[in-house]
């Protein structure tokens, strides 16, 4: 057996990369690296060629030479008596809907074919041909955009896929070097096809390979690959401690959040982030992490928070209404149908009189009444900002808002929808399920009432 089939034979048996019997999916490109990895997968004596399946994703951004590595896959497939499976998509004209990358909507489009043929198969591996340079080059690109360590710890052999768990992602060439890879093609005779695409620097992983790396090698460090592979490992260790400390935070949340670690509470945001669907970034975790109970806009239509728990809770929709919309001003004397805001329906109405007028009133649970001269000719309606302060009827000093929510057990969810009445200048006068203020309350010198209704 040839020393390069050997290490790739030893690395899948210590690490057991191809449990079971399941068929597994090779990813083939036709380029070097994938036709030399489909080559080891059937010399190396792990006796798996029965359960070989070749997959090959046409991005068709090279016209006909797209189409000729397709072709020249599948027959180097049937050569070997594999059975072939082909995927494709206009990867340019949907990264320009997308208004993204071609090379991210290239990797994303061909992740998602193998994934989801290998469900259709019923394949529990994914086998691909990235090698050592490949790393290296991974974690400039990634340094270049300001990556975490889990992003600069960079590929393992085995992962398992971002579209579905279930799926393991299989890497037997990792630790070999491009130049390995290369002389095992030439003295094997294994021929390949060439991207010229791969020569072009407009893309920045060309530019790391042909302009940085060469250059660094030549002129600082002959063994920066080395090293930066050392690198990697290490924090990659490093990450996969602080993975730890956030999984089995979030499994007890027995420490309050904000005497976690900076490192872990980030971990703990992006976790939660990645578990409902929303795309992480440095400043929108960073948001989270410092402001407790802040809205923040994701997407149009969709706001999230982070509790005093450390939670991330989504702000849905509230009758076809984001409940979220930031204020509704009103001019009292101006003012003759209905108001809606945040899912309840106002109305209001101004009438002369003061406590005996209050008493002829009586009670209704979703009628309030205020001195009108207090509250003034406008109004505002809002929703819950941290800071805000409350004087609730009956005390003699404002409290913080937040803490009268605590109080009543009010989560962070409920105080986002609850609606807030403000006065001309500026001091709540009603908070939707506190009652009034006292500064608005009706008194002896009261000479006019402002009815305030709701319905929700």
């Amino acid at each position: 057996m040839h020393p390069l089939a050997e290490k790739v034979a030893e690395l899948a048996r210590t690490q057991n990369l191809f449990p079971g019997s399941c068929k597994i999916l090779v990813a083939v490109s036709g380029g070097l690296d994938s036709m030399v990895l489909l080559d080891l997968l059937i010399k190396a004596e792990l006796k798996l060629k029965s359960r070989l399946v070749v997959a090959h994703f046409n991005h068709q951004l090279r016209g006909v030479e797209s189409d000729a590595d397709a072709v020249f896959v599948e027959e180097t497939a049937r050569s070997y008596g594999l059975p072939f499976e082909l995927g494709s998509e206009n990867v340019s004209l949907k990264a320009k809907e997308l208004s993204g990358g071609i090379e991210s909507a290239a990797r994303e489009f061909r992740h998602s074919f193998f994934v989801s043929l290998s469900s259709r198969l019923g394949c529990q591996t994914v086998v691909l041909g990235h090698h050592s340079d490949d790393q290296v080059e991974t974690f400039f690109i990634r340094l270049f955009r300001g990556a975490g360590s889990r992003g600069l710890a960079g590929m393992s052999v085995l992962s398992s896929s971002h579209l579905d768990s279930e799926i393991k992602l299989v890497r037997p060439l990792l630790e070999l070097r491009r130049a390995e890879i290369e002389a095992y093609a030439q003295e094997l005779g294994i021929d390949h096809r060439e991207d010229e695409s791969n020569n072009n620097t407009r893309f920045l992983r060309n530019k790391i390979r042909h302009n940085l790396l060469p250059y660094m090698s030549e002129l600082w460090n002959p063994s920066i690959y080395q090293h930066i592979i050392k690198t990697m490992v290490l924090v990659g260790d490093d990450s996969d401690c602080i993975d730890e400390l956030a999984i089995k935070w979030l499994s007890k949340m027995d420490t309050p959040f904000n005497e976690l670690p900076v490192a872990i509470q980030r971990n703990v945001l992006q976790r939660q982030l990645f578990s409902k669907s929303v795309e992480s970034s440095f400043d929108l975790v960073e948001s989270l992490r410092i402001h407790v109970d802040k809205a923040i806009e994701v997407s149009p239509g969709k706001r999230l928070l982070r509790n005093e728990t450390g939670k991330i809770e989504l702000l849905p929709y509230m009758n076809d209404r984001v409940f979220s919309i930031d204020r509704c001003e009103i001019d009292l004397f101006d003012q003759k149908d209905e108001i809606e805001f945040g899912g309840v329906k106002f109305w209001f109405k101004s009438t002369l009189g003061g406590l005996d007028k209050l008493a002829e009133l009586g009670q209704k649970s979703n009628r309030e009444v205020f001195d009108a001269s207090s509250i003034g000719s406008h109004i505002t309606l809002r929703h819950w900002n941290p800071g805000d302060r409350f004087q609730p009827i009956g005390l003699t000093n404002e409290k913080k808002l937040q803490d009268l929510f605590v109080n009543q057990k009010i989560s962070s969810l409920e105080r986002h929808r609850r609606v807030i009445g403000e006065s001309d200048d500026g001091r709540l006068f009603w908070v939707n399920g506190l009652r009034i203020a006292d500064p608005f309350k009706v008194t002896e010198s009261t000479t006019e009432l402002l009815l305030f209704h709701w319905e929700e």
